[in-house]
């Protein structure tokens, strides 16, 4: 192996390696051949195992999760979550009947359903699950004008009232809104975004 990286000297005090004899010393040995292939094909295996996992596995949707015992579906009310439906009257009816049973689960599929303002209930629960987007409608006549609050200094920002909240309530007991979800007001009232 010493001889394989042997200098010449050559003509004008320069010295040359000698790369054919380096080559073939090097691939004449074959531990070192067989390290090598065993190595390429180590990486082509690995890389090739990478590129199916990440083309082919996409990873189940996340179940809903069961947070109350009795649970409710936005769709099982009439909502389309397609972007252009309005879902108001979906959101009333569900919220109406957890109400009238007691309390309960509304399960918001992944979608974008949009919706004017409505109100919650007490004993609730609102999951809107991964990928789903409530969008709040641009049509100044479905929201709703509200006195402002007194911690606003009664309208010391904007003289008169205010608009009501997309998701609203008051004097609730045991309301949660969870999951993973986007809530949008449109640019008309100002963008407000929540994940």
């Amino acid at each position: 192996m010493a001889d394989s990286f042997r200098f010449q000297y050559r003509n004008s005090n320069k010295f040359r390696f000698d790369y054919k004899r380096t080559l073939s010393l090097l691939f004449s040995s074959r531990w070192i051949l067989f390290t090598l292939i065993w190595a390429i094909g180590f990486i082509l295996i690995v890389a090739w195992q990478r590129t199916a996992i990440d083309r082919f596995w996409i990873p189940p949707p996340r179940p809903i999760p069961r947070l109350r015992s009795l649970v409710f579906s936005l769709t099982d009310f009439g909502a389309v979550g397609d972007g252009v439906t309005l879902n108001t009257k979906a959101f009333e009816r569900a919220v109406a009947e957890i109400r009238k049973r007691g309390g309960g689960q509304l399960n918001v599929e992944a979608g974008r359903w949009l919706t004017a303002p409505f109100n919650l209930t007490s004993h609730m629960t609102l999951f809107l699950s991964e990928n789903s987007v409530v969008l709040g409608t641009d049509d100044e006549n479905h929201w709703p004008l509200m006195p402002p609050l007194p911690s606003y200094g009664y309208g010391r920002e904007c003289p008169g009232p205010r608009y009501g909240s997309l998701i609203h309530g008051q004097h609730l007991k045991d309301v949660v809104i969870t999951g993973q979800f986007i809530a949008l007001i449109t640019a008309k009232f100002g963008v407000q975004s929540f994940t």
